[in-house]
This record gives C-alpha cells, structure tokens and sequence, in this order.
C-alpha cells in the first residue's frame, strides 16, 4: 500500500474547464441510420455532460445501404469509397448534361439524428464523391472549381435546413489525415490548394462559419505536412484567391496512445507528439490562440482490431481504459493548457465504433457491446462509456495547484472541479502497463476553506468490482451466448455504480481516505440540494425481444443535478432493477404480447428523491 497525502484549498485559483472531451465519432457515416447505431445515440446522450460533438467519415460519400457492405462483403470501414472511386455513392451523381445533382436523403437522416440527440457534427468533408474525383490520385477533385461549387453547395443545404445559428456552432474539417496518400507527400501543394478552396467556399455562405484542418497523424509525413500547412496559410500564396494567407479557425491533429503493430498504450506516446506540434505551432505566434484539436484522441490505434487479431487489446472491455482516459483528460490540462498554454478545444476520443464490435466483449474500439453478436440493438454499457459519464460530471472550474509530489499527475492525480452547487473531484490511479496487481494507493485526501452549508457526499467508482459489466462476465465464466439471467446480471451491473455511501458533511475541512487499486477512476461530490427540474419520458418502444417474444424499450430525458444519484424503475408498482442506474434509458424483457404496462421512474437525489409521471404502453 502506498500513502498519498493531498492537502487542497478550495479557496485557491481556478481556471475555466471547458470539457474539452466532450465528442467522439466513428467511422463511416452511412451506420449512423441503422437501428443498433441509432440506439447506440440514445446511449450517448443519455447522461449529463454527453458527447456534444460527432466527427464522422464520407458525409460526401455516403452509399445508402447502411451496413451492408459491412455486414455482407466484411468490409471494416463499411464503406468501399474510402480510397478509391468506385461509383457506390449516391450524393453527388452527375446529370446527362454535365450538371452536378444533390441527393440529400442520407446527409439528412445522419445529421437529423446527431442533432436530435442534442449533439453537433464535426462536418469533415473526407472521400469525395466518384464524380469529382481526379481518377489517378483518389483524394483530390480533377477541378478545384467544381470542388468548390460541391462545398459551396453542402454548406448551403445545412444553413437552409437548420438555420445559421446552428450552423454557426458546428466545424467544418478539410480532409482526414492527408498523409495517408503518397500524391499529397509527394505534391503537398495539391492539399494546401484543397484547403483554399473548401475554405473559401465555407465562408461564402456565411463568413462567421468555422473551418480548420491538417488533421494529420502523429509520424514524420504528418508532422512535415503540419508545418508546410500552418507555413502557407500563415502567409502563402493563396490557391483560391491569390492573396497571401488562409483564414484558419481551428488547428487539429491525431495523436493516440500507441500502435497495435509497435507500441502498447502509453501517455507519452500521445503527449510526446502533441509537444512536437505545440513546438512547431508556436513558431507562428497569430496561431497561438487559436482553437487546437486532437480529434482522433484514442488509447490506440487501429480501432477495427479487437481480441481475435491481439489479445490484450482486451483493456478496452476493462477498467485499464476508464483509467487511462481519466489520467488522458488530466494530462491535457496539465500539459496542453497549463504547460504548453494551447487553447485547446476539442479532444475527441473516436470510440463509438459500435458495428466494429462484432460481438459480446469483442475488444474494439467501442464504448459499448452487443448483448450477442452485431448488429444488436441490446446494448451493455463497457467501463469505457462510464469513464465520460464520470468524466461529464466534473464541474466548468479546475482548482489550479503544484504539489512537490512528482508521482502526482504521472501515477496517480487529483482534478478538483467547482459545480454550481459544490464540488466535483477527480481521482485516479493509474501506471502504464496492463497488470492491475501492482502499486495500490491510498489517497488522503483533505480540504480546506468549505464555506458551511448543508452538504452531502458521495462518490461513484470504475475498478476492477465497480462499474464494469466485464468483469462480472468473467466471473461467471464469460458464457456466450448469454441466457436470459445471465443477460440480467451484466445489465444490472453496467452502469456507473454509487461507491460511498451518502453521507452528511456541514463545511469546513473535509478528510476523507480513499483506497484506489491500480487502474482505478473515481468521482467524489460534495455538494447541496440542487433544484427542481422536470423529467419525462420521451419514448416507449415495443420491439421482438432478445430472447423471443415482444420487450419494452423506455427512453428518457436525464437528470441535471449536481446530487443526483441515479434511477429506480418500476413496472405496475414493482421495481425492475438491482441496482441504481444512471442512464436514462430501459430494457424490460418480461413483457408479454398483448398486455398493457404502466412504468414510472424514480429519480434519487443525494437530498430526496421524486417520480416522473407514468407511462403506460401495450405490447
């Protein structure tokens, strides 16, 4: 056991935290429609503090047919026009007079629903449509011109649709890493060109809209292409309109923690790289403040690959992910913001990859898995996804402290955040390498400076017993497929668990000991009674069930409240669940065909608790 002496006042400096992790995104757009993808939004945006951004590959490209070429030609990327033309896509055609033609079917029915689950898309504007593209190079448009006229043309549709206010707080991304092709190594001139006009033609609809790039990796191609970009739209010669510059609204790269084919998951992988930009970034001091992106901030690369392909690729069903996200999240604010002083805006951990989860527990880069095979819409939250549920909670305030502890911040960290109504504080523990049997920590914790009140605290926690439907599978001996009770139990224990119980605390000076195994992330509140808000329900769905027969899916808008603890449902006067659960949505598989259930949710508060009205449906 080792000791760890925290000593805070809660009086000290603050710096805004602006949850910069907040956006994920997955690869390719086309999935975003199909029943298990669309249900995997409902789990997305089911807490407070959810994704708010979604970057998604092929919006220009998307072919209609959903998974198909996923599911039926086992196809990764689900999506054949990744590289090269092969004439699937169905949003821009050509007409028998030379003309372009604009379906926009499939772009509406994606960006409908990021928007109705209270997100913005990341518009990256990658894999150009068949009829634009130069045959022999694959990502660049044989005319600049008509590019031009196809971005000018998007833009336009999205203001129509939802109006510039919306459209206002979206960004829109060039291309996705570059690098990857050899004729842009080669000629970088024919991307830098790329970004004149896209850029131009962004802001000829509407000149506050925000656009950015290089979205490079984290290698040597990249790095080169970064500096060339940041060099020519800094001050050269502008391929669009002649002038010297390119107005550039954000800056963004794509450095992860490691490389399946070289390196396991380690900080420094990522933060190494990302100082290597900060450096070449600050050789032009008008980018200083500009809005900086790691938008593909993954644990490693290579999301398409799960257990079958590697073994230990298997921390991405277990507590090692949670904590290596939580020690990420520190990291950025320690080193890109306090250290480096980037403005740094979005970090989008690109892990809603759910169609790559093949099956229960597969190992891919997904916040969650398929009760069975994919595509499934009976879903179990990984502690992966309880990392940003925990994370979502933190307050828009970080205290701002040094400690001559030098594990601190590298082994193990403390992040105290200011709520509206208390505090919200971070811990975690955590060690590059995959044993979780090593180097526990105690943390004592002490702060000073609580003004008095009425308090309560309380704390929830993602280890190796918490928060982790993976590890109950194991216990029982990851039976697959799973029965009916087995189903249950990994649903019972999926979410993100009340750890402490609620206790009362007056002000003053809190103490508190907290015992964290390797690996382990933690959440502790202190807060006071938060006010009345209205919950309700938002769907009730009949759907085939699981396990034959007819289930109940139940959706609901959550909970806002610094002390709210989590949910009970009840079904005709009977409480369905084990456990408090905090997301806002239900699967009830005891249902029969034909029968009339009234349901209502309990919502507990660390002060009190309150019913929603009742819903009644018919099977």
């Amino acid at each position: 056991m080792i000791n760890k002496n925290i000593e805070l006042d809660v009086n000290g400096e603050y710096k805004v935290f602006k949850h910069f992790f907040r956006a994920t995104g997955y690869a390719n757009a086309d999935y975003t429609y199909t029943p298990h993808v669309e249900r995997m939004y409902d789990y997305l945006s089911s807490y407070k503090g959810h994704p708010k951004y979604m970057r998604l590959h092929n919006i220009m490209s998307l072919h209609g047919k959903g998974d198909y070429y996923k599911i039926v030609e086992k196809l990764d990327y689900g999506n054949p026009v990744n590289n090269i033309a092969t004439g699937v896509d169905i949003v821009v055609t050509r007409g028998a007079d030379g003309n372009l033609i604009y379906n926009w079917e499939y772009v509406d029915r994606v960006y409908d629903i990021i928007l109705s689950h209270n997100m913005k898309p990341i518009v990256e504007m990658v894999y150009l449509p068949t009829v634009l593209i130069n045959k022999d190079w694959g990502c660049i448009p044989a005319s600049y011109n008509e590019y031009y006229e196809c971005v000018k043309c998007f833009v336009e549709h999205f203001r129509n649709r939802y109006g510039d206010d919306e459209v206002k707080t979206w960004y829109f991304e060039v291309i996705n890493e570059p690098e990857n092709y050899d004729i842009i190594n080669e000629r970088p001139e024919l991307f830098l060109a790329l970004y004149d006009y896209f850029e131009a033609a962004v802001h000829a609809v509407n000149i506050s809209y925000l656009t950015g790039g290089p979205v490079v990796k984290q290698w040597e191609e990249g790095k080169r292409i970064f500096k060339l970009f940041l060099d020519h739209t800094d001050s050269g010669l502008n391929y669009y309109s002649g002038e010297y510059g390119t107005r550039l609204d954000f800056i963004s790269v794509h450095c992860k923690g490691g490389d399946p084919d070289s390196s396991g998951p380690q900080i420094s992988y990522m933060f190494n790289t990302l100082r290597e930009y900060a450096e070449i970034l600050k050789t032009h001091e008008k980018y200083l403040n500009t809005p900086f992106f790691n938008d593909e901030s993954d644990i490693i690369w290579h999301g398409n690959k799960g257990i079958e392909t590697k073994s230990w690729l298997n921390f991405r069903n277990t507590e090692y992910a949670p904590g290596f996200v939580c020690k990420m999240i520190n990291t950025y604010s320690d080193v890109i913001e306090d250290e480096l002083g980037l403005n740094l805006e979005i970090v989008d951990s690109d892990n809603a990859h759910l169609p790559w989860e093949v099956r229960l527990f597969s190992g891919n880069r997904s916040q969650l898995t398929p009760l069975g095979f994919s595509p499934n819409t009976n879903l179990i939250r990984k502690p992966f996804f309880n990392a940003f549920q925990l994370l979502g909670r933190l307050g828009d305030k970080r205290l701002i402290f040094k400690s001559s502890d030098s594990e601190l911040g590298e082994k193990y960290g403390v992040m105290l955040t200011k709520l509206t109504s208390g505090y919200a504080i971070m811990l975690w523990n955590f060690e590059d390498g995959l044993d979780p049997d090593v180097n526990t920590r105690n943390i004592n914790l002490k702060l000073f400076g609580i003004e008095e009140g009425k308090y309560k605290t309380f704390s929830y926690r993602i280890d190796n017993k918490h928060s982790n439907a993976y590890r109950i599978w194991a216990s029982i001996g990851k039976p697959f497929p799973l029965s009916k009770e087995d189903a249950a139990l990994l649903k019972a224990n999926d979410s993100l668990e009340l750890y402490n119980a609620i206790e009362d605390f007056n002000g003053g000076i809190f103490e508190k000991s907290i015992n964290m195994p390797m690996h382990s992330s933690e959440i502790l509140f202190i807060v006071k009674e938060g006010e009345v808000e209205e919950l309700k329900f938002k769907e009730a769905t009949v759907e085939n069930g699981l396990f034959g027969g007819k289930q109940l899916y139940l959706f609901w808008n959550y909970s806002k409240r610094d002390d709210f603890i989590g949910y009970n449902i009840y079904r005709d006067g009977k409480k369905l669940n084990s456990k408090l659960f905090s997301g806002s949505n239900y699967t009830d598989y005891e249902v029969e065909e034909g029968k009339e259930y009234s349901y209502k949710v309990e919502v507990v508060y660390a002060f009190s608790s309150c019913f929603m009205d009742p819903i009644t449906k018919r099977v």
